[in-house]
Protein backbone atom coordinates (compact mmCIF):
# COMPACT_ATOMS: atom_id res chain seq x y z
CA UNK A 1 0.00 0.00 0.00
CA UNK A 2 1.06 3.15 -0.17
CA UNK A 3 0.79 7.22 1.29
CA UNK A 4 0.69 10.09 0.70
CA UNK A 5 1.16 25.48 4.36
CA UNK A 6 -0.58 27.76 2.23
CA UNK A 7 1.70 28.62 -0.68
CA UNK A 8 1.80 32.27 -1.86
CA UNK A 9 -0.11 33.13 -4.92
CA UNK A 10 2.92 33.65 -7.69
CA UNK A 11 2.81 37.41 -9.26
CA UNK A 12 0.58 37.33 -12.43
CA UNK A 13 2.20 37.19 -15.91
CA UNK A 14 2.37 39.95 -17.92
CA UNK A 15 2.93 39.33 -21.55
CA UNK A 16 5.07 41.29 -23.62
CA UNK A 17 3.38 41.40 -26.79
CA UNK A 18 -0.17 41.28 -27.54
CA UNK A 19 -1.94 37.88 -28.15
CA UNK A 20 -2.27 36.38 -31.76
CA UNK A 21 -5.46 37.05 -32.75
CA UNK A 22 -7.34 33.72 -33.40
CA UNK A 23 -7.91 33.75 -36.94
CA UNK A 24 -3.86 33.91 -37.05
CA UNK A 25 -3.46 30.71 -34.88
CA UNK A 26 -5.65 28.25 -36.77
CA UNK A 27 -4.47 29.24 -40.16
CA UNK A 28 -0.95 28.92 -38.36
CA UNK A 29 -1.36 25.53 -37.17
CA UNK A 30 -4.27 23.93 -38.78
CA UNK A 31 -3.59 20.09 -37.83
CA UNK A 32 -3.20 20.78 -34.28
CA UNK A 33 -6.36 22.54 -33.82
CA UNK A 34 -8.08 19.47 -35.42
CA UNK A 35 -5.92 17.01 -33.62
CA UNK A 36 -6.96 19.20 -30.38
CA UNK A 37 -10.71 18.71 -31.50
CA UNK A 38 -10.44 15.29 -31.86
CA UNK A 39 -8.60 14.26 -28.43
CA UNK A 40 -11.19 16.26 -26.96
CA UNK A 41 -14.39 14.29 -28.31
CA UNK A 42 -12.76 10.95 -27.73
CA UNK A 43 -12.35 12.36 -23.83
CA UNK A 44 -15.98 13.18 -23.61
CA UNK A 45 -17.39 10.01 -25.49
CA UNK A 46 -19.18 7.14 -23.77
CA UNK A 47 -16.08 4.68 -25.08
CA UNK A 48 -13.40 7.41 -23.39
CA UNK A 49 -15.56 8.08 -20.19
CA UNK A 50 -14.21 5.40 -17.71
CA UNK A 51 -10.22 5.71 -18.88
CA UNK A 52 -10.97 9.55 -18.52
CA UNK A 53 -12.40 9.05 -15.10
CA UNK A 54 -9.49 6.78 -13.79
CA UNK A 55 -6.71 9.29 -15.01
CA UNK A 56 -8.56 12.12 -12.46
CA UNK A 57 -8.65 9.29 -9.96
CA UNK A 58 -5.57 8.33 -9.10
CA UNK A 59 -4.90 6.97 -5.95
CA UNK A 60 -3.52 9.43 -3.30
CA UNK A 61 -0.43 8.48 -1.58
CA UNK A 62 0.32 9.90 1.97
CA UNK A 63 3.06 9.43 4.69
CA UNK A 64 2.50 9.81 8.80
CA UNK A 65 5.00 10.30 11.32
CA UNK A 66 4.50 11.48 14.62
CA UNK A 67 6.90 11.87 18.01
CA UNK A 68 10.08 12.58 16.63
CA UNK A 69 11.40 14.03 19.60
CA UNK A 70 14.53 15.38 18.37
CA UNK A 71 17.74 15.23 19.94
CA UNK A 72 18.53 18.00 22.80
CA UNK A 73 21.68 19.52 23.80
CA UNK A 74 22.79 20.40 27.04
CA UNK A 75 24.02 23.82 25.30
CA UNK A 76 20.01 23.99 24.70
CA UNK A 77 19.33 24.32 28.39
CA UNK A 78 19.71 28.41 28.45
CA UNK A 79 18.98 30.16 30.52
CA UNK A 80 18.75 28.51 34.21
CA UNK A 81 15.61 30.15 35.34
CA UNK A 82 13.95 28.56 32.69
CA UNK A 83 14.65 25.41 34.34
CA UNK A 84 12.64 26.67 37.39
CA UNK A 85 9.73 24.53 36.97
CA UNK A 86 8.09 21.40 35.16
CA UNK A 87 10.67 21.44 32.77
CA UNK A 88 13.65 20.69 35.27
CA UNK A 89 11.68 17.44 36.05
CA UNK A 90 11.26 16.61 31.94
CA UNK A 91 14.75 17.68 31.40
CA UNK A 92 16.13 15.35 34.31
CA UNK A 93 14.03 12.39 32.16
CA UNK A 94 15.60 13.51 28.78
CA UNK A 95 19.02 13.26 29.78
CA UNK A 96 18.64 10.34 32.69
CA UNK A 97 16.87 7.90 30.02
CA UNK A 98 14.73 9.26 27.75
CA UNK A 99 17.91 9.81 24.94
CA UNK A 100 18.75 6.91 24.86
CA UNK A 101 15.33 5.49 24.17
CA UNK A 102 14.82 7.93 21.25
CA UNK A 103 18.02 7.78 18.27
CA UNK A 104 18.72 10.28 15.40
CA UNK A 105 19.81 7.42 14.00
CA UNK A 106 16.59 5.83 13.42
CA UNK A 107 14.91 8.63 12.49
CA UNK A 108 17.09 9.56 9.69
CA UNK A 109 16.95 5.52 8.24
CA UNK A 110 13.09 5.95 8.70
CA UNK A 111 12.90 9.18 6.57
CA UNK A 112 15.26 8.31 3.92
CA UNK A 113 12.74 4.95 3.22
CA UNK A 114 9.60 7.79 3.57
CA UNK A 115 11.36 9.85 0.39
CA UNK A 116 12.38 7.95 -1.16
CA UNK A 117 8.77 6.13 -1.42
CA UNK A 118 7.94 9.56 -2.85
CA UNK A 119 4.33 10.15 -1.06
CA UNK A 120 1.92 12.88 -2.41
CA UNK A 121 2.15 14.13 1.22
CA UNK A 122 3.43 14.15 4.44
CA UNK A 123 1.89 14.74 7.94
CA UNK A 124 3.37 15.10 11.23
CA UNK A 125 1.40 14.87 14.18
CA UNK A 126 3.71 16.65 16.28
CA UNK A 127 6.59 16.35 19.91
CA UNK A 128 9.67 17.49 17.51
CA UNK A 129 10.92 18.93 20.62
CA UNK A 130 11.20 17.59 24.14
CA UNK A 131 12.07 20.73 26.56
CA UNK A 132 10.24 23.50 24.24
CA UNK A 133 13.63 25.24 23.74
CA UNK A 134 14.51 27.88 21.39
CA UNK A 135 17.22 25.44 20.14
CA UNK A 136 14.76 22.81 19.67
CA UNK A 137 12.45 25.11 17.86
CA UNK A 138 14.77 26.00 15.42
CA UNK A 139 16.20 22.23 14.43
CA UNK A 140 12.61 21.13 14.63
CA UNK A 141 11.90 23.73 11.40
CA UNK A 142 14.76 22.86 9.51
CA UNK A 143 13.95 19.25 10.00
CA UNK A 144 10.50 19.97 8.72
CA UNK A 145 11.92 21.91 5.89
CA UNK A 146 14.29 19.48 4.88
CA UNK A 147 11.21 16.62 4.85
CA UNK A 148 9.52 18.94 1.39
CA UNK A 149 8.29 22.22 0.90
CA UNK A 150 5.09 23.86 3.18
CA UNK A 151 2.86 22.12 -0.10
CA UNK A 152 4.25 18.84 0.37
CA UNK A 153 4.01 18.58 4.15
CA UNK A 154 1.63 19.75 7.06
CA UNK A 155 2.47 19.85 10.47
CA UNK A 156 0.80 20.37 14.02
CA UNK A 157 2.15 20.57 17.45
CA UNK A 158 2.28 17.77 20.51
CA UNK A 159 2.38 18.41 24.34
CA UNK A 160 5.89 18.59 24.24
CA UNK A 161 6.28 21.33 21.69
CA UNK A 162 4.38 23.36 24.13
CA UNK A 163 5.72 22.22 26.94
CA UNK A 164 5.10 25.65 29.04
CA UNK A 165 3.07 28.02 27.75
CA UNK A 166 5.14 30.90 27.60
CA UNK A 167 5.92 33.65 25.30
CA UNK A 168 9.72 32.11 24.28
CA UNK A 169 7.24 29.01 23.46
CA UNK A 170 4.86 30.51 21.56
CA UNK A 171 7.39 32.48 19.87
CA UNK A 172 9.52 28.74 19.11
CA UNK A 173 6.23 27.52 17.96
CA UNK A 174 5.70 30.55 15.20
CA UNK A 175 8.73 28.49 12.99
CA UNK A 176 6.21 25.91 12.56
CA UNK A 177 3.69 27.90 11.05
CA UNK A 178 4.37 27.56 7.26
CA UNK A 179 3.54 24.45 7.60
CA UNK A 180 0.15 24.85 9.60
CA UNK A 181 -1.64 26.95 6.30
CA UNK A 182 -4.50 25.88 5.21
CA UNK A 183 -5.84 26.42 1.42
CA UNK A 184 -9.62 25.11 2.03
CA UNK A 185 -12.31 26.40 3.81
CA UNK A 186 -11.39 29.55 4.79
CA UNK A 187 -9.57 30.82 8.49
CA UNK A 188 -10.29 32.70 11.19
CA UNK A 189 -7.57 31.14 13.42
CA UNK A 190 -4.55 29.17 13.19
CA UNK A 191 -6.34 26.09 14.15
CA UNK A 192 -7.85 24.08 12.48
CA UNK A 193 -6.14 24.25 9.34
CA UNK A 194 -7.44 22.77 6.31
CA UNK A 195 -4.82 21.83 3.42
CA UNK A 196 -6.69 20.24 0.49
CA UNK A 197 -4.99 18.25 -2.36
CA UNK A 198 -6.78 16.91 -4.66
CA UNK A 199 -10.09 15.47 -3.52
CA UNK A 200 -8.14 14.78 0.32
CA UNK A 201 -8.57 17.60 2.65
CA UNK A 202 -6.15 17.33 5.84
CA UNK A 203 -7.72 18.83 9.03
CA UNK A 204 -4.97 20.06 11.55
CA UNK A 205 -6.17 20.56 15.08
CA UNK A 206 -3.67 21.49 18.20
CA UNK A 207 -4.36 19.79 21.00
CA UNK A 208 -1.34 21.71 22.80
CA UNK A 209 -1.83 22.98 26.44
CA UNK A 210 0.29 23.71 29.22
CA UNK A 211 -0.44 20.99 31.88
CA UNK A 212 0.38 20.39 35.45
CA UNK A 213 3.09 17.96 36.60
CA UNK A 214 3.06 15.10 36.29
CA UNK A 215 0.37 15.40 33.16
CA UNK A 216 0.30 15.59 29.55
CA UNK A 217 -2.87 15.47 28.12
CA UNK A 218 -4.61 18.03 25.76
CA UNK A 219 -7.63 19.83 24.93
CA UNK A 220 -9.15 21.41 21.61
CA UNK A 221 -11.40 23.84 23.44
CA UNK A 222 -14.43 25.50 22.18
CA UNK A 223 -13.23 27.70 19.29
CA UNK A 224 -11.36 24.54 17.66
CA UNK A 225 -14.21 22.08 17.86
CA UNK A 226 -16.82 24.53 16.41
CA UNK A 227 -14.89 25.39 13.54
CA UNK A 228 -13.72 21.58 13.05
CA UNK A 229 -17.58 20.91 12.38
CA UNK A 230 -18.10 23.86 10.37
CA UNK A 231 -15.15 22.30 7.98
CA UNK A 232 -16.50 18.54 8.04
CA UNK A 233 -19.30 19.85 6.89
CA UNK A 234 -18.39 21.96 3.91
CA UNK A 235 -15.66 19.06 3.37
CA UNK A 236 -18.78 16.70 2.89
CA UNK A 237 -20.88 18.53 0.92
CA UNK A 238 -17.91 18.78 -1.01
CA UNK A 239 -17.67 15.03 -1.26
CA UNK A 240 -13.93 15.35 -0.30
CA UNK A 241 -11.86 12.86 1.53
CA UNK A 242 -11.93 14.31 5.23
CA UNK A 243 -8.60 13.37 7.02
CA UNK A 244 -8.55 14.81 10.76
CA UNK A 245 -5.19 14.98 12.41
CA UNK A 246 -4.54 15.55 16.30
CA UNK A 247 -1.71 14.63 18.56
CA UNK A 248 -3.48 13.25 21.38
CA UNK A 249 -5.68 10.24 20.84
CA UNK A 250 -9.82 10.84 20.49
CA UNK A 251 -10.34 8.05 22.85
CA UNK A 252 -9.61 4.23 23.09
CA UNK A 253 -6.91 3.03 25.52
CA UNK A 254 -4.81 5.97 27.35
CA UNK A 255 -3.32 7.09 30.29
CA UNK A 256 -6.25 9.25 32.65
CA UNK A 257 -3.49 12.26 32.76
CA UNK A 258 -2.62 11.27 29.24
CA UNK A 259 -5.60 11.78 26.87
CA UNK A 260 -7.66 14.55 25.45
CA UNK A 261 -9.56 16.46 28.19
CA UNK A 262 -13.07 17.37 25.49
CA UNK A 263 -12.82 14.10 23.82
CA UNK A 264 -16.68 13.77 24.52
CA UNK A 265 -17.27 16.93 22.79
CA UNK A 266 -15.12 15.72 20.15
CA UNK A 267 -16.74 12.55 19.56
CA UNK A 268 -20.04 14.10 19.22
CA UNK A 269 -18.98 16.07 16.69
CA UNK A 270 -17.78 12.77 14.55
CA UNK A 271 -21.11 11.04 14.89
CA UNK A 272 -22.57 14.48 13.91
CA UNK A 273 -20.33 15.07 10.66
CA UNK A 274 -18.55 11.76 10.02
CA UNK A 275 -14.93 11.71 8.78
CA UNK A 276 -13.06 9.49 6.26
CA UNK A 277 -10.04 8.87 8.80
CA UNK A 278 -8.89 10.15 12.34
CA UNK A 279 -5.23 10.20 12.84
CA UNK A 280 -2.80 10.70 16.11
CA UNK A 281 0.31 10.24 17.75
CA UNK A 282 1.27 10.44 21.41
CA UNK A 283 0.77 6.84 22.89
CA UNK A 284 3.88 5.62 20.69
CA UNK A 285 1.89 2.69 19.83
CA UNK A 286 0.52 1.10 16.99
CA UNK A 287 -3.21 1.58 17.42
CA UNK A 288 -6.57 1.08 15.53
CA UNK A 289 -10.50 1.25 16.48
CA UNK A 290 -13.23 3.66 15.49
CA UNK A 291 -15.83 6.46 16.34
CA UNK A 292 -19.34 6.22 15.52
CA UNK A 293 -20.27 8.77 12.52
CA UNK A 294 -23.74 9.76 11.08
CA UNK A 295 -23.73 6.48 9.12
CA UNK A 296 -20.69 3.97 9.43
CA UNK A 297 -17.56 3.84 11.46
CA UNK A 298 -15.08 6.08 11.30
CA UNK A 299 -11.55 4.87 12.13
CA UNK A 300 -8.97 6.08 14.02
CA UNK A 301 -5.65 5.26 14.13
CA UNK A 302 -2.18 5.60 15.96
CA UNK A 303 1.43 5.98 14.98
CA UNK A 304 4.10 4.87 17.15
CA UNK A 305 7.70 7.56 17.34
CA UNK A 306 9.60 7.75 14.50
CA UNK A 307 12.73 7.73 16.68
CA UNK A 308 12.37 4.47 19.00
CA UNK A 309 15.18 2.36 19.25
CA UNK A 310 14.55 -1.29 19.49
CA UNK A 311 14.35 -1.68 23.36
CA UNK A 312 12.63 -4.61 25.07
CA UNK A 313 9.94 -3.85 26.89
CA UNK A 314 9.39 -0.37 25.74
CA UNK A 315 7.63 1.31 22.92
CA UNK A 316 7.38 -0.39 19.24
CA UNK A 317 10.68 0.09 17.16
CA UNK A 318 10.37 3.52 15.20
CA UNK A 319 8.11 3.27 12.46
CA UNK A 320 6.22 5.71 9.92
CA UNK A 321 2.67 4.37 7.99
CA UNK A 322 2.00 4.73 4.67
CA UNK A 323 -1.15 5.58 3.37
CA UNK A 324 -2.99 4.87 0.10
CA UNK A 325 -6.41 6.40 -1.09
CA UNK A 326 -8.58 5.69 -3.57
CA UNK A 327 -12.10 6.67 -4.82
CA UNK A 328 -14.31 3.87 -5.85
CA UNK A 329 -17.91 5.77 -7.06
CA UNK A 330 -18.62 7.81 -4.24
CA UNK A 331 -16.81 6.03 -1.38
CA UNK A 332 -13.43 6.05 -0.51
CA UNK A 333 -10.91 2.99 0.11
CA UNK A 334 -8.34 3.78 2.59
CA UNK A 335 -5.06 1.14 2.68
CA UNK A 336 -2.12 1.02 5.22
CA UNK A 337 1.01 -0.04 5.22
CA UNK A 338 3.76 -0.03 8.42
CA UNK A 339 7.28 0.46 7.62
CA UNK A 340 9.05 -0.51 10.86
CA UNK A 341 12.85 0.41 11.92
CA UNK A 342 15.30 -3.12 11.74
CA UNK A 343 18.55 -1.85 12.00
CA UNK A 344 20.81 0.73 10.19
CA UNK A 345 21.95 -2.29 7.88
CA UNK A 346 18.60 -3.50 6.36
CA UNK A 347 15.51 -1.51 5.29
CA UNK A 348 12.54 -0.89 7.09
CA UNK A 349 10.41 -4.38 7.82
CA UNK A 350 7.23 -3.70 5.41
CA UNK A 351 3.95 -5.23 6.98
CA UNK A 352 1.73 -6.48 4.79
CA UNK A 353 -0.84 -3.93 3.67
CA UNK A 354 -4.55 -3.65 5.26
CA UNK A 355 -7.77 -2.23 4.29
CA UNK A 356 -8.58 0.24 7.17
CA UNK A 357 -11.85 1.57 5.43
CA UNK A 358 -13.47 -0.61 2.17
CA UNK A 359 -15.05 1.26 -0.50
Amino acid sequence: MMMTGSASQSPRFQPKSRPRPLTYLCLSNVSGVINSISVLWQCLSPAYGKLFKAIMTQPFRFAHISDIHLPTFIRDCTPPTAFLNKRFFSALSWFGNRQRIHGKEVTDHLIADCLKSAPDHILVTGDLTNLSLAGEYERASQWLHSLGNTDQVSAIPGNHDLLLDTPAAQSGLTSYDPFMQGNYGGATALFPFAKRKNDIVFIGLSTAIETPLGWCSGRLGQGQRERLRTLLDEAGRDNLCRIVALHHPPAGPQKPNGGLDDFEDFTRIIADCGAELILHGHTHQSSIYALQGPQEPVPVLGVPSLSVRPHKGHHPAGCWHEYTIERQDEHWQIMLDVHRYSGLERPPVRIAQAIVKPA
